[in-house]
């Protein structure tokens, strides 16, 4: 049990030996040890496994390790559901690292948030490592809606959320399928609660960018469940009518691709019937 620590640092990986031993250091010489390191290791096939027995031989961290048959990502994260039990929980990627004053900080933040039973939890920012910034300018701003900060690189918000809260919110089991986008559970758990969004830089790493880049949308093609799952919900939770419109060609476009044609009038129903008529138009029009 790790009831004296505030966090969770939950890593999922697969096959990343090369790069866990950066993000292990990083945890190593974080200015606040109040943490634990949980890893759920989804099947991997190289060294992984006795990469991480050493770390707990060194006794340098409070570290728990389980392995899993490769099931995917989101599942590694239900899985870490069942073992978290502090109060906070963070996803950190293998391939990704903090700086090293990042858990110091996250402490300050939970103070924010810790009595606020309206509040899910709080965010940071994940910037790529090729960016060279001025950590000066940033850690000074706070806002509840993620649309007042105006990004000036491009990367992502990293959020911690109340692990009581969190556990309200696996994801959805697909047996066939083992890609699924954060947003099926992250939008769910925006729309009840809300989160302190901050602009500190704690996390660095390859940025890969979400949206519409071509190696996504092939593993949406390929996880065509979780994929309208995810765009149904971005549909309902976006308020810009144009981004709405995009997504639900995207919508559109996967079902015409991976469904059977006899289900397709199931699928109208299931996002808004002016945006199923946008994104169908130009389809029969022949455009």
């Amino acid at each position: 049990m790790t009831k004296d620590k505030f966090l969770t640092i939950f890593t999922p990986t697969y096959n990343r030996a090369q790069t866990i031993p950066r993000l292990y250091e990083s945890l190593v010489n974080q200015t606040l040890k109040d943490f634990e390191w949980l890893i759920v290791d989804d099947g991997s096939t190289d060294d992984t496994e006795e990469l991480i027995q050493s770390y707990i031989q060194e006794n340098r961290l409070n570290i728990r390790y389980y392995k899993q048959k490769n099931q995917g990502k989101h599942i590694a994260y239900n899985t870490s559901l069942k073992y978290v039990d502090t109060e906070f929980m963070v996803t950190l990627d293998s391939d990704d690292y903090y700086v090293n004053n990042a858990v110091s900080i996250l402490y300050e933040l939970s103070n924010e948030v810790r009595n606020k039973e309206d509040f899910g939890g709080f965010s940071y920012i994940h910037f790529s490592e090729d960016l060279k910034i001025d950590f000066a300018k940033y850690g000074q701003k706070r806002f509840t809606e993620l649309t007042q900060y105006d990004w000036e690189y491009k990367g992502e918000m990293a959020y911690i959320f109340k692990s009581s809260i969190a556990k309200q919110f696996p994801f959805p089991v697909f047996e066939d399928e083992k890609f699924c986008q954060e947003s099926v559970i992250f939008i769910p758990m925006m729309m009840k609660y809300k989160i302190l969004y901050t602009d500190y830089v704690l996390a660095r790493g390859e940025y890969m960018e979400d949206g519409l880049s071509q190696n996504l949308y092939r593993r949406m093609l390929k996880n065509p469940k979780y994929a309208m799952l995810s765009l149904k919900k971005k549909i309902y939770f976006s308020n810009d009518k144009s981004e709405k419109i995009k997504l639900s060609k995207m919508f559109w476009d996967i079902v015409l691709k991976t469904q059977p044609k006899y289900k397709l009038i199931s699928f109208s129903t299931q996002i808004p019937l002016y945006y199923t008529i946008k994104a169908l138009l130009p389809i029969f029009k022949g455009d």
